[in-house]
């Protein structure tokens, strides 16, 4: 199991109201099986989603804090595109 960096693709804000402001990353990772992909311009997740970037199909994962676990089975080095909403 490793840990593998993401690259950041794209970075902002959402207004939830205005008291409260999320953070929003899309970025970019090469993942198998059991990998973690911690973001660290987030300390909280509270929603995330990967696709594979060859076909757009749904890869599963967790999450935990900041740290994006995935679980799809049989996956080897493969490129992925991810979506994470947190604090």
């Amino acid at each position: 199991m490793a840990d593998r960096d993401e690259t950041v693709v794209e970075r902002g804000d959402v207004v939830v109201t205005p008291a409260v402001v999320k953070k929003r990353l899309v970025f970019e990772a090469t993942v198998s099986t059991n990998d973690t992909i911690t973001l660290g311009d987030l300390t909280t997740i509270n929603s995330a989603h990967l696709a594979k970037k060859s076909d757009g199909s749904e890869v599963t994962c967790t999450i935990a804090t900041n740290v994006i676990t995935v679980t799809g089975a049989g996956l080897t080095d493969i490129a992925v595109v991810g979506f994470a909403i947190g604090v």
